[in-house]
């Protein structure tokens, strides 16, 4: 320090010592503190110490920590200076300010008029005195240090350790208020956290720092730089950082511009090989701040800052304007990075792109808002590059937005190049884009990226779109998207055609599209479709040798097999004769012309009888009927003409004679095709023509009546039209011929043959008979259209004609005539009769009916049977005749009831009903017959027992068919004690179980009559129909009466998050009938302890355990705590009017009762088969009713689903799809009630009052329930939705529906076309009636197949959806094997399975089987049944809580801020209740959701994990309708994983355990199926609890006493059950708590080492930064902190790339800070030559080593066989597997090393 220094010096410690006096005054402490105390973060100032570093210009900084101070040193060419005190305000203003001055001054900096500068020694290094009193400042020039804050105080000596061109600070940790361990963390913690320090300094490049024996680094190396002619220079940046865990280099290209001086950056990060990484980083002023920007990239400016400098100021123009050229800037980028690419021939801009880019605008701010800084102009001008320029990435470079096209899956961009896209959308540009990422499965997933990329692409293509080509709108016949043509296939090499048979081949739904598309060549190389349009006949087949005249596949195509395979699946065959048939004679008949037709008959013939297929017998004769082949003949000419069947007629001799008076009548030549078919072919010749049309009998026509008719007649009506009247008759062919013939020559043979042909004519009428079938019609309008009938001329003809002969010869008219007077040569015997005489007023005689001779009346005869059966009965006359006619009227009105009519009932008939039997009472007499002994005795009932009976009979119903359902009486409530009973009054009890024996009775008669009513009618007839509606009608009445209401209490009552009025309703006391959802206005009651709260719910939602409610809008619940809820009580009737309502309506439809309605059902049905995990909703959504609306046609689209919450699945899935485009509202119901707070606050919803005829179009939906009765009702008017006349109808969820309750809508109405949606292979409908217990819709149409699916009375069409979204594909090949033919296509990847980070002792794989011991004797083993017939066990239950319990606790906490779902699925209620109530009053982790329920809670639902519990019921059948041996009950159970499968399931040694056929099956696909985890529950207990027998030694089993008295329990478990109920307490001390669920950890023990005398040194080799190899081994290197010795002694760690296997140890060159010196290590440098990997490197001492793609490396530990197969088990880094040995080598899941 020279002499002017020290002046300086000593006056400015005396300035400043003058004002520390005055800050330490008590008026300005609290100034100094709030100095002191501005940044939050107390360890901000290292960042200050780091730009001090930065401005006096040094490259290189180092820190070093120590427990009682922290050192800070830098090698800075800029030293300290000082400046006179007297003039600060000038040198300050002029930034002159000595360094000295400014550090202890307050607002003082010298860096005032200095641009991108952050302020040297300003407030920000006050900070530093949060943590010291006394910082140290040694420097070339001066050495002082700084007391009360601002006082400098020279010091004498140097700093050891400082090196010469150093200045060094020194920051003890005295400062009085902390303690120097605090001090120490909270400044070690931000030194091994710093964010990029260093990036946007201009001089430093490194920073080292030592903690311990820990030293870290901060690194910065250019490696490429660029200039661009806009200024922006472009630099590709290396920062390594070591923070002592391990060392990371990060890559990032940096692009900085000037505005004037100020330097603006924008940075994006990469990896070594040139892909960008989202960086979720705060905005940078050169070192980060607090404010967070939405974007994964860096921004930095010299933004104005907040007086903390933690966050940027709003509102600033200055800061406006920063951001703008950043936003600008970092649009440009992208284009920077895209030539930076194409220069590398690397595609830095690719798919992952928007992990980078801001692609939802609604997450920045308004620009206008002045309280937050808005970022808004990045989302925009990047969005703008996007719109404007060639950035679309493509699979080999880039395009523009209207050249970019987006694939509905991502192969479909593999499967068609960028030329053929050109060539099938007709655009030569075109180009795939964003290829890795298929629309569909963006657009179900992440709704703002659908929405980016959709408005940056030109259009989005499916398979339909590329095969069949796109329709502008949906009804229009204009393409925007050409399709493949036959030209397309034309131009494709063989080679290519063969990917794309193969790709179509993969799914049905293709394969279907492709019969029709020209894709295969012909033998011309021309290219050609399998079948006609309409996709019914084969045109194209294969080659044939000796048959021409056919289009064939060309010979390369057949020399593929998998081509070969596609051919088959179409149906490609050789030419048949049904081929030759409709792809070469029928054309030529549709063609005309000249036909040689001599051989057709014969072929059709042949065809029709020997090779047709019986389901296609119809439509191939209505393809030949129309065909003029047959030959045929005038009875009058000798020429042979050819004809069509439909004008010829049979010559039969009745039909020649009939048609004599009409020679121009057309015969078929029948003599001659008997002789060329054969005689014993003639059977089948006739039923061949018959079916052509050819006649048997005198045809009936129809004709219209021309004018000049008109004109002529008068006997025709005419009613007053407003238009032309049109009039139409019937006529019988020949008649008018015949009858002028017979009143012309008077013959009685023509006459007869007319009266045969008559009665011939009604045999075959049908209803009406001649009055009806000889009728016309005169339609007219008048306001409306209108018509009236008219007797036709030949009605009138036969009946004013004299045609008829009496018995004396003479023709009469046909009234003239009785059946007494004509003449006996007509046939008067025939039994048609009856339908002819009265037609023509022919009278018949009356028939005298004779007297009955008998002596007595019928009353005289009652009387005295009545004085017989009194003295036989001992009762009086009166008694007798009592009960005589009480039984008569019930019997007369039973006769009635099944349409009987009985005349007379007499006293006979009474005795004879068995219910007065004689032998039924007792006497003093004979008990028997002399045959008595050869028949069994009937039971002889006491008197008092008959009477009694009588009585009751009596009192039940007249007849089965009039029961009605009553409450039955109760008796009186009567308060008695066991020892002082009250008094019975027998009489009343007497009177009370008469009444309840009579309707039981009742009920039981009327059960088993509409029983056996169902029993005796063919299976799906309109009478078995309603005998079991009105069945389940009667069984749900007398359940609701038995029951009077549904009462059910819950435990927990829960607000659901995000909504006002929405309460979640938990572990209820009963099960939750799913008819909860059909109610509305259910109270509520709230238990506050004493205190009550009643609210009311407007509709509910059923989730097998828990009840979703929503609560009506006037409710106010703001002040409720539901943690106080002491119980929750609803009581609500079950609604029978739903059943009773539907019974109506169905019965209204008046079908004969054998009406088959299987039989009937109507042809415009279509399937969607929609397996689990395949977005069946999306698809319903997307393909179905979203096309409907967006089309021009004005459609009424009707949706019924089985709950409401499918309901509003559905419709939140449309609103969801549509995003912004919010015209839904314009077309859209939601009509019934919704638990959806979203829908009900959305225009959709619509309550009663919507008139919705003022809709144009509408797709509305509701639930099935109400299509019988529910209605809208716009200012009073009821308008049904039975009533609508729909143009579609769509069904949903069908295999869930009742299938009465589809039945009734598909006979309802008539729409264009069903749509039934759902899964026969999934949930079925619950019913109460067994006959109908398992049938839908499915069953109905027998569609029980998703391989090769046919449907009955109809080929349905069967939309199959083949590819599942949920499950990873060896999750879902378990059940797309199990039950679906193992064709399921899996979108998602095994690499996409979620980690659950737990260490290896879990033992966890994607497939797990768990096996628990099961017996029949010990208690907690032994499998028990409920009264309801649910099997439950108590181990299994226990088991599956403990292990899910822990499970969750040990995902919790290896995965903070994550949120996992687990399921645990029970079929059995019992056990799924009891595991439920085992976990409800358990502490689950936020961080992890358990669901427990029956298959029925989870259909439609999915979770990460699944367990799938297979508890058995108590005895283990073999028969088939076990429940657990049910296809759609184990389905359900497998399909709803996403990531992870526990099949929990009874261990090998269970009795029977093979009878569990389906559950087996599933456990052999999992074994089959490669890696797998099998464990034993001992296993698992043994992990958890330390013990494989904690279960069962912690349990005390017992049963239910009348009386139960609970105290402290002795075991953890206590298990007391009866038949009713289970009950489980669990008691845990705190000690077995914590073991319980101390998730397994394991630590590295720390020990404290002492140098040995004798350093040893540490080799090392030298390795190249890119090298991530051992140079010996070639194994991945891993990075490790490694202790090494300093010549002094002190041992430090030092981090270096380690291998694994041979323990090699590596130094990085360029990576050792500056602040490292090697030479004071005790470190020795080894050269290696890089040699080639030895086979045996991993195989010493003879182990086996074997390497897997999923885990990496592993050895090999155990081997066992186990039925025929041989079992390995590999110890892997991280966990151990078991293996099914030749299944894994086969399948390369394993490669031996």
């Amino acid at each position: 320090m020279d002499t002017q220094s020290k002046i300086f010096f000593e006056a400015l410690h005396k300035d400043r010592s003058d004002s520390a006096d005055t800050f330490e005054k008590p008026s300005t402490r609290e100034m100094w503190r709030s100095i002191v105390e501005k940044y939050s973060d107390q360890a901000h100032f290292i960042y200050e110490l780091i730009q001090n570093a930065d401005d006096a210009g040094s490259t290189t900084a180092r820190f070093i920590l120590e427990p009682e101070r922290l050192i800070f040193a830098h090698n800075g060419t800029r030293h300290f200076s000082i400046s006179n005190p007297e003039n600060e305000d000038r040198d300050s203003k002029k930034g002159h300010l000595g360094d000295i001055n400014a550090i202890t001054g307050i607002a003082f900096s010298n860096k005032k008029t200095q641009e991108n500068k952050i302020g040297k020694f300003g407030v920000g290094f006050k900070a530093v005195f949060q943590y010291t009193a006394t910082p140290r400042i040694y420097d070339p020039e001066f050495r002082f240090r700084i007391d009360r804050y601002i006082v400098p105080s020279q010091i004498d000596e140097d700093f050891p350790g400082r090196r010469p061109e150093e200045t060094l600070f020194v920051f003890p940790f005295d400062h009085k208020d902390r303690n120097p361990k605090e001090t120490y963390a909270d400044i070690e913690s931000k030194l091994k956290a710093l964010s990029y320090p260093i990036l946007f300094l201009t001089n430093l490049l490194d920073i080292s720092f030592e903690i311990g024996n820990l030293i870290g680094l901060y690194g910065k190396h250019i490696i490429e730089k660029y200039k661009y002619t806009d200024d922006t220079t472009a630099e590709k940046i290396c920062l390594m950082q070591n923070c002592g865990d391990d060392i990371v280099s990060k890559y990032l290209w940096l692009f900085t511009r000037y505005d004037n001086s100020l330097k603006y950056s924008v940075g994006f990060f990469i990896d070594e090989e040139n892909h960008l990484i989202p960086a979720n980083e705060p905005a940078f002023c050169f070192f980060p701040t607090k404010e967070t920007t939405g974007l994964n990239f860096l921004i930095h400016a010299p933004f104005l800052l907040t007086d903390s400098r933690e966050g940027i100021r709003a509102g600033i123009s200055h800061n406006k304007r920063l951001i703008g050229l950043l936003a600008k800037l970092a649009g440009d980028s992208l284009l920077y990075l895209r030539n930076i690419g194409e220069g590398l021939s690397k595609q830095i801009i690719n798919d992952e792109i928007f992990s980078i880019i801001p692609i939802n605008e609604d997450a920045f701010c308004d620009l206008d808002d002045t309280s937050r800084v808005s970022f808004m102009p990045f989302y925009s001008e990047i969005k703008h590059i996007f719109d404007t320029e060639r950035i679309i990435p493509t699979r080999m470079g880039y395009t523009t937005v209207k050249n970019a096209y987006w694939a509905a899956v991502p192969f479909l961009s593999e499967l068609f190049s960028d030329e053929q896209l050109a060539d099938i959308c007709e655009n030569q540009n075109a180009n795939w884009a964003f290829v890795s990422l298929g629309r569909d499965e963006v657009q179900r997933n992440n709704r703002d990226l659908f929405s980016y990329i959709d408005s940056i692409t030109t259009t989005g293509l499916n398979e339909d779109h590329l095969i069949k080509g796109r329709y502008v709108g949906y009804y229009s016949k204009t393409k925007d998207i050409k399709g493949i043509t036959a030209e397309f296939i034309q131009k494709q090499n063989i080679e290519w055609l063969h990917t794309f048979y193969r790709w179509l081949s993969e799914t049905a739904h293709r394969t279907e599209l492709a019969k029709v598309t020209p894709i295969f060549l012909d033998q011309d190389s021309k290219a050609a479709a399998a079948y006609d349009s309409n996709g019914e006949h084969l045109i194209l087949f294969l080659p044939t040798v000796d048959i021409s005249g056919y289009r064939t596949v060309h010979e390369d195509l057949l020399k593929n097999k998998e081509t070969r395979g596609l051919i088959k699946k179409i149906g490609i065959t050789h030419p048949s004769i049904r081929d030759q048939i409709y792809n070469v004679i029928i054309p030529q008949y549709k063609k005309g012309g000249s036909i040689d037709t001599t051989s057709h008959f014969l072929l059709f013939f042949k065809y029709y009888c020997h090779q047709c297929p019986q389901d296609e017998v119809d439509e191939f004769i209505e393809e030949i009927k129309e065909c003029a082949f047959l030959s045929c003949y005038k009875k009058e000419e000798s020429n042979a003409y050819r004809g069509k069947a439909s004008i010829l007629y049979f010559p039969t001799d009745e039909l020649v004679d009939y048609f004599e008076t009409k020679p121009s009548t057309w015969f078929v030549d029948y003599d001659e095709y008997k002789s060329i078919v054969g005689s014993s072919n003639e059977k089948h010749l006739k039923s061949f023509l018959i079916e052509l049309g050819v006649r048997q009998s005198v045809s009936v026509y129809s004709k219209e009546l021309d004018w000049a008719e008109t004109y002529a007649r008068n006997d025709l009506p005419t009613p007053y039209s407003t238009t032309s009247r049109k009039y139409t008759e019937k006529y019988i062919d020949g008649c008018k011929e015949l009858i002028d013939y017979i009143v012309s020559n008077q013959s009685l043979e023509k006459s007869i043959i007319l009266w045969s042909q008559l009665l011939e004519i009604i045999s075959t009428s049908g209803y009406g008979g001649l009055d009806y079938l000889l009728r016309g019609t005169c339609q007219y309008f008048y306001y409306t259209s209108k018509s009236t009938s008219f007797e036709s001329a030949n009605a009138t003809l036969l009946k004013k004609s004299k045609w008829l002969m009496d018995r004396d010869g003479n023709f009469m008219l046909p009234s003239e005539l009785t059946l007494a007077t004509i003449s006996e040569s007509y046939d008067l015997d025939n039994e048609n009769l009856a339908g002819l005489l009265p037609f023509l007023s022919i009278s018949e005689e009356e028939i005298e009916e004779t007297e009955d001779n008998s002596n007595l009346t019928d009353i005289q005869r009652e009387k005295m049977q009545f004085a017989e059966l009194a003295a036989k009965y001992d009762i009086s006359p009166e008694e007798a005749e009592e009960m005589f006619r009480a039984k008569a009227e019930q019997k007369k009105r039973t006769a009635q009831a099944v349409h009987t009519s009985d005349a007379y009932i007499s006293p006979d008939d009474i005795l004879g009903n068995g219910e007065l039997d004689e032998n039924l009472f007792e006497d003093d007499g004979e008990t028997g017959t002399e045959g008595s002994s050869k028949t069994e005795p009937k039971k002889r009932i006491p008197k008092a027992t008959s009477k009694v009976a009588k009585d009751i009979i009596k009192r039940t119903s007249s007849t089965p068919s009039e029961y009605h359902a009553t409450p039955d009486v109760e008796p009186d409530d009567i308060d008695e004690d066991e020892f002082i009973p009250s008094p019975v009054d027998f009489s009343r009890k007497a009177e009370l179980e008469k009444e309840k024996a009579a309707k039981a009775i009742d009920r039981i008669a009327y059960q088993e009559e509409l029983q056996q009513r169902a029993l005796d009618s063919d299976k799906y007839s309109y009478s078995w129909f309603k005998a079991l509606l009105e069945l389940e009608a009667l069984n749900s009445n007398a359940n609701n009466l038995n029951s009077k209401e549904v009462s059910i209490s819950f435990a927990c009552v829960e607000r659901e998050s995000g909504t006002q009025r929405t309460l979640i309703l938990k572990q209820p006391n009963r099960y939750i009938p799913q008819f909860m959802e059909d109610l509305a206005d259910i109270p509520l009651k709230l238990y506050f302890g004493e205190q009550t709260k009643t609210l009311a719910i407007e509709v509910a939602n059923v989730k097998s355990y828990t009840l979703r409610v929503k609560l009506k809008s006037h409710v106010d619940i703001s002040g409720l705590d539901f943690s106080k809820v002491t119980e929750a009580r609803i009581d609500a009737k079950s609604p029978v009017f739903l059943l009773e309502e539907l019974s109506k309506q169905f019965i209204s439809f008046d079908y004969t009762d054998d009406y088959d309605m299987q039989e009937n059902l109507c042809e415009n049905i279509e399937f969607v088969f929609g397996p689990p995990g395949t977005g069946k909703t999306t698809y319903l959504a997307k393909n179905v009713l979203m096309p409907f609306m967006q089309g021009t046609d004005k459609l009424k689209v009707l949706v019924l689903t089985p709950t409401n919450k499918s309901a509003d699945v559905l419709v939140r899935r449309i609103m969801d799809m549509m995003q912004e485009d919010t015209s839904y509202n314009e077309w859209l119901v939601r009509f019934g009630g919704t638990s959806d707070e979203i829908i009900e606050q959305s225009p959709v919803y619509r309550d009663k009052t919507f008139d919705i005829r003022g809709m144009d179009k509408n797709v509305t939906v509701t639930t099935i329930a109400r299509f019988p009765y529910d209605f809208f009702m716009p200012q009073g008017a009821r308008i049904f939705l039975n009533g609508i006349n729909w143009d579609y109808i769509v069904i949903d969820e069908a295999s869930m529906i009742p299938l009465v309750n589809i039945i009734y809508p598909l006979y309802k109405k008539t729409p264009k076309k069903f749509i039934i949606a759902g899964d026969p292979f999934q949930i079925e409908p619950i019913t109460s009636v067994d006959l109908w217990k398992n049938e839908n819709i499915y069953t109905m149409v027998q569609l029980d197949s998703f391989v090769e699916p046919h449907t009955i009375p109809h080929d349905y069409k069967v939309e199959l959806l083949t590819t599942q979204y949920r499950s990873l594909p060896s999750v879902g090949s378990i059940f797309s094997k199990f039950a679906y033919g193992g064709i399921l296509q899996h979108y998602r990847n095994e690499t996409d399975r979620r980690p659950l980070n737990l260490d290896s002792s879990f033992n966890i794989d994607v497939l797990n089987i768990i096996k628990f011991p099961v017996s029949k004797y010990e208690s907690i083993y032994r499998s028990k049944r409920l009264q309801h017939s649910s099997s439950y066990q108590v181990y299994s239950a226990l088991f599956t809580f403990e292990y899910s319990v822990y499970l969750a606790k040990a995902i919790a906490k290896a995965n903070k801020g994550s949120f996992f779902r687990i399921g645990i699925i029970a079929p059995y209620r019992a056990q799924a209740d009891l595991i439920e109530k085992l976990i409800g009053a358990e502490d689950i982790p936020s961080e992890v959701d358990i669901q427990v329920g029956t298959i029925h809670g989870f259909q439609g639902d999915e979770c990460d994990i699944i367990f799938a519990v297979f508890n058995t019921p108590p005895s283990i059948t073999s028969g088939k309708d076990m429940f657990l041996n049910k296809r759609n009950i184990i389905n359900v159970s497998i399909s709803r994983a996403k990531n992870y499968l526990f099949i929990v399931m009874p261990d090998d040694n269970t009795e029977n355990i093979n009878n569990l056929r389906l559950v087996k099956r599933v456990e052999h696909l999992m074994k089959t199926n490669g890696a797998y985890s099998e464990m034993q529950t001992k296993e698992i207990e043994k992990l958890i609890f330390g013990s494989s027998t904690y279960l069962e030694d912690n349990s005390f089993s017992t049963g239910h006493q009348s009386v139960n008295v609970y105290g402290f329990p002795e075991k953890c478990y206590e298990i007391r059950s009866e038949d009713a109920a289970v009950d489980v307490q669990i008691h845990r001390s705190l000690s077995e708590t914590k073991s319980a669920y101390s998730v397994h950890e394991i630590t590295k023990g720390k020990s404290l080492k002492t140098a040995p005398t004798k350093y040893p040194e540490l080799e090392f080799t030298w390795l190249q930064e890119k090298n991530r190899e051992c140079l010996v081994d070639n194994v991945k290197l891993k990075t490790m902190a490694i202790e090494v010795y300093k010549k002094d002694g002190v041992l430090k760690k030092i981090n270096m790339r380690v291998c694994p296997h041979c323990g090699r140890k590596y130094l990085v060159r360029d990576k050792i800070p500056e602040s490292i010196d090697l030479s004071e290590y005790c470190v020795v440098e080894k050269n290696l030559k890089t040699q080639p990997h030895s086979q045996n490197a991993m195989s010493a001492n003879n182990e086996k080593y074997v390497f897997s793609n999923r885990y990496g490396i592993g050895k090999i530990v155990a081997r066992e066989t186990k039925e025929d197969k041989t079992i390995i088990t590999v110890q892997f880094k991280e966990k151990r597997v078991r293996f099914d040995e030749k299944v894994a080598f086969k399948n390369k899941a394993l490669v031996l090393k």
